[in-house]
């Protein structure tokens, strides 16, 4: 099955309980790809090369620790390109934790992690 990958700036509570920080979460199909005990990624963490170029061992963040740090913690996604698709196995800790495998049209993939790129480029370097 082919999925629409997207995504969402949101605001979230941070380690600090009084603390409102925005981060970006990803989308699979108009859902955010959320996981219990983690937090959106800081436009610092997202790894645009990892997730448009596959390289060996390639295995960019999705999601970080509660406390914001991707070293810390992370769940991570194996990149895997194919002819006319990407696909991505979320694991936490090399740990397949049932957390899946999605696959996106290889085009609207790229176009949602250049739109992604773009609008944090703008914000944060424009």
């Amino acid at each position: 099955m082919i999925s629409e990958l997207g995504w969402k700036k949101i605001k979230f509570l941070g380690h600090n309980p009084d603390e409102m920080l925005e981060g970006y979460v990803f989308t699979v199909d108009g859902k955010n790809l959320e996981f219990d005990s983690f937090q959106p990624l800081g436009w610092y963490d997202i790894d645009f090369y990892g997730l448009e170029h596959k390289t060996e061992n390639e295995c960019p963040p999705v999601a970080c620790c509660s406390c914001g740090c991707i070293y810390c913690d992370s769940v991570r996604t194996l990149v895997e390109f194919g002819t006319d698709t990407v696909s991505w196995s979320v694991f936490h800790y090399n740990i397949d934790d049932g957390w899946g495998k999605y696959t996106f049209a290889k085009e609207q993939y790229l176009q949602a992690i250049k739109s992604l790129a773009k609008a944090i480029e703008e914000e944060h370097h424009g």
